[in-house]
């Protein structure tokens, strides 16, 4: 990362800036937070870009077909604007290396990594071709290593394809030793060439090297198209995989889910499936991010072994001539984008370093004020309850206040019983057992009518829990998983949450642990079995639109 010059903004949108991720060929990348307090990667076009309308319209639609992209492993775009001055793109920020870093750090990965990797990936792949997309560049230098698995990025520089007459005739989007040979020859552009790419990408993550030599040169060229991969070192249990993945004919590929029918169910994709020193370079660049939230300035060392938090200028292989003047680019980024460094004796705004909280600020007699907090992340809630989303809320008020009322009167018409016909000994005593617990019954459900129900609000920051005028917020960044388990009555909302943040129980919201989550809200206390019915189906559309990354359908 690099402090942010002079000349940049301090907010874009609702984004405000902190510091200076890296350029492209569409713009600059730069380090934002949203009002809620979520991590973003924001990419603001050039200005001679804004200028063209043809761009513009290109834009617009590359920013709307990116966004209709969900699944686990691809970095979200989460907002833009094709209207504004300059054109920007906001999407999820992942803080971890990319795959080529790491790998040209710390040396090829074992073989159970790579399977993981290649599971997360062809799950990506697929969400992607379930939108109606081809990413078209899958190479290492466009995968990330996050805390929790790995992230595709980049992918809104693919087109729908059916509208693949965007792209000028001659031109072509891609890597060399990373595309397809149908991507060289100019033939038909589809799924299964990001099924090729995928494959080059793992004999990189198992070998160090792609599949048909590391050099940017039409020989290179010339080997994709008709030579065979050199697939010598890697793993024998991998090597018959990926082969299919290269194969030349595009209808002998594997689909993503055939990959994800030898690949998928290796376990749960955490910090630990990674070799030690690339877990703590994604432990340094989130420390980095930490760091800069506070209000530090970014570190300037160039992310040398990942300490710093910036990427280093990756050796990738750059797109051919034949594109160079056609690919923007301006599609998802995250923290793996290439850094410009700022140049020398250029002043640093003062507005790229937010005065931490408490801390003395110099004033210019030469005295010192506590800075205030910044305004945006201290009185900013976590999910803000003005955005639009649906909202759930626990009922059955009516029925509980029914029977209070059945359960008095027959307490009254027992007391009324007993006093007429002079029942005295067993039998005196089992009337006034019954007519104790008659009341008591009474009281307990006069009393669940009278408490106010617990609300459930989802929107694109996450869920908000409500009772009483209490608030309770589970941002979607700390939701690594979230579904419906359970049936009938026993049927609830649950989150599975990072380790480091736990819901606890409240006075008001009791939690407690749920098919290995966290029960958040119980779909059972909305009302009667066709109620229950709507109101699941209402939770699952919400969750599907809100948190596309998080939510997963296939819970029981």
């Amino acid at each position: 990362m690099q402090p942010l010059l002079s000349s940049e903004p301090s907010k874009v949108g609702d984004y405000r800036l902190f510091a200076r991720i890296g350029k492209g060929a569409m713009g600059a990348v730069y380090l934002g937070c949203s009002r809620g307090g979520r991590p973003v990667a924001v990419k603001v076009a050039k200005p001679e870009l804004a200028e063209d309308a043809e761009f513009r319209e290109r834009f617009r639609r590359e920013a709307s077909m990116s966004a209709s992209v969900g699944g686990f492993w691809t970095a979200t775009v989460v907002d833009s604007d094709p209207e504004a001055e300059h054109p920007w793109l906001a999407t999820e920020y992942v803080p971890g290396p990319t795959l080529h870093q790491a790998v040209t750090e710390h040396g090829p990965f074992p073989e159970h990594t790579v399977r993981r990797l290649g599971a997360g990936l062809a799950e990506a792949l697929q969400a992607v071709h379930r939108a109606g997309l081809v990413h078209r560049d899958l190479k290492p230098s466009n995968v990330l290593l996050g805390p929790d698995g790995p992230r595709v990025i980049d992918f809104g520089i693919s087109r729908a394809m059916a509208a693949t007459g965007m792209t000028a005739t001659g031109m072509f989007f891609g890597t060399p030793g990373f595309f397809s040979p149908e991507q060289t020859t100019g033939g038909e552009i589809a799924p299964p060439s990001d099924v090729f790419s995928l494959g080059a990408v793992l004999v990189f993550a198992s070998t160090g090297t792609a599949p048909f030599g590391n050099e940017n040169s039409a020989a290179m060229l010339y080997r994709v198209v008709h030579t065979e991969p050199d697939l010598g070192p890697v793993p024998e249990g991998l090597r018959s995989l990926i082969a299919s993945c290269l194969a030349k004919d595009p209808n002998a590929r594997p689909s993503t889910g055939e990959l994800l029918d030898h690949l998928g169910h290796s376990g749960s994709p955490d910090g630990e499936w990674l070799p030690r020193g690339v877990t703590a370079l994604i432990s340094a660049h989130t420390a980095e991010l930490d760091r800069v939230f506070r209000g530090d300035l970014p570190s300037t060392g160039g992310g040398a072994k990942g300490t710093r938090g910036a990427e280093p200028v990756p050796p990738d292989h750059s797109p051919t001539p034949r594109d160079s003047g056609n690919h923007d680019r301006h599609g998802s980024v995250a923290a793996g984008a290439t850094p410009a460094a700022a140049p020398k004796g250029t002043a640093v705004a003062p507005a790229s370093r937010p005065p931490e909280a408490g801390r003395p600020e110099a004033r210019p007699n030469g005295g010192a004020h506590v800075a205030a907090p910044p305004p945006d992340q201290t009185e900013q809630p976590l999910v803000r309850p003005d955005l639009p989303g649906p909202t759930f809320h626990s009922g059955r008020r009516i029925n509980a206040l029914l029977w209070s009322a059945f359960s008095g009167l027959l307490a009254y018409g027992t007391v009324v019983l007993a006093a007429n016909t002079g029942a005295g000994g067993s039998a005196r005593v089992l009337l006034v057992l019954g007519v104790f617990l008659l009341v008591l019954s009474s009281v307990l459900c006069l009393g669940q009518a009278l408490t106010p129900g617990i609300r459930v609000r989802i929107n694109s920051d996450g869920l908000r829990i409500s009772r009483m005028g209490l608030h309770r917020e589970i941002p979607w960044s700390r939701v690594s998983r979230v579904g419906l388990v359970g049936n009938g009555k026993k049927q609830a909302l649950t989150v599975w949450v990072h380790r480091e943040f736990t819901p606890h129980p409240k006075w008001w919201h009791r939690t407690r642990e749920y098919y290995g989550g966290n029960k958040i809200f119980s779909v059972g206390a909305t009302g009667g079995w066709w109620r229950r019915r709507r109101e699941a189906r209402r939770l699952r559309a919400a969750l599907r639109q809100y948190a596309p990354r998080s939510y997963d359908p296939r819970l029981l």
